[in-house]
């Protein structure tokens, strides 16, 4: 097989399994280095030898972290899972050995200290990470349908897995959202009158060929303008990822936040808030928290108890010199 060929078809399978456009991004990146590895492999090097060299040269000679690590494995493998129909058998490689670390976490003035420096919005993108827990993507995806101001709900389509999910609304941003909204129907109408189409999932647009005129269907944060490369069918897509993190990023770094932080920031922020504002147990709270972040696996929310402040009856030794001296 082609090397074109190859990656068209592993494209293709993960369409059909519905990976988000990150995961076919990053996995076609992987898949299109080891392909030039094993261009300049040794001959009769056997498929797993091949996996095996490249994953253990990310870690000799690029140094990546362990989930970088099983990132590349995880695409090679679902290669020749979904486009050769053949098993991987057993493997053998260097593990990486760089520890897996907590992600940064804003204290709750931080966020208010850089939600301050956002306006319009700018303000909502930052809001809705920080008040709801959405992703970046989740929140460039919303459309008008996805809001329910009357129910205070959010729905997020596709998130992650391609799992949907609801939120509840946080009061604040009912008012500025309801402001957006009704900006946001005037620029509807003037793109309806135009006839430019709004992108839609699914080839819903040859189903219902009324739908991506629809006010429903229209962005909560359109794109400054349609797209002019014929590629994206000249309709109005969402607003770019980079565009959201250049502004919150500057909002970052005007509020001299002295942390490795950026847009998913506001996410861990959430969880680890809302942890410490739970009422009863860790194990139900934690249960509930699982539902909010859309997480499938209930470690990968676990990781926000060592982030939560630690309440103890017990002071610090370093603090006890004040009562020694009363």
């Amino acid at each position: 097989m082609k090397r074109e060929e190859a990656l068209k078809r592993f494209y293709e399978a993960m369409r059909m399994l519905r990976k988000s456009p990150q995961t076919i991004r990053t996995y076609m990146d992987w898949m299109k280095q080891y392909i030039a590895f094993i261009s300049v492999s040794p001959a009769g090097a056997t498929r797993e030898e091949n996996i095996g060299r490249f994953i253990s040269r990310l870690v000799i000679k690029k140094n990546v972290s362990a989930m970088t690590q099983k990132q590349a494995l995880c695409a090679i493998v679902g290669f020749y899972k979904w486009v050769v129909k053949e098993p991987v058998g057993e493997l053998v490689f260097t593990k990486s050995g760089r520890a897996k670390r907590l992600p940064a976490v804003f204290s709750r003035e931080e966020a208010w200290r850089v939600l301050d420096r956002l306006n319009g919005v700018g303000w909502l993108w930052a809001a809705f990470m920080y008040g709801c827990g959405l992703r970046l993507e989740e929140v460039c995806n919303l459309r008008v349908k996805d809001i329910d101001l009357d129910r205070r709900q959010i729905m997020v389509r596709e998130g992650k897995g391609n799992k949907d999910r609801v939120l509840p609304l946080p009061e604040m941003l009912i008012e500025p959202l309801r402001k957006h909204l009704n900006l946001l129907r005037v620029e509807h109408e003037n793109y309806s009158k135009l006839r430019i189409a709004v992108s839609l999932p699914d080839a819903l647009d040859r189903k219902y060929p009324e739908a991506p005129y629809s006010w429903e269907w229209f962005w909560i944060f359109p794109a400054s303008a349609p797209a002019r490369d014929p590629k994206w069918g000249n309709k109005l897509w969402h607003i770019h990822h980079s565009a959201v993190q250049k502004q919150i990023g500057r909002a970052i770094r005007d509020a001299k936040i002295n942390k490795m932080a950026h847009c998913h920031t506001f996410r861990h922020s959430f969880a680890t808030h809302w942890l410490e504002g739970a009422e009863g147990s860790h194990e139900a709270a934690l249960i509930r928290l699982q539902r909010l972040m859309g997480h499938s696996d209930p470690k990968t929310t676990m990781i926000y108890l060592h982030l939560i402040k630690q309440k103890s009856d017990v002071p610090s030794p370093l603090d006890m010199r004040t009562a020694m001296a009363a």
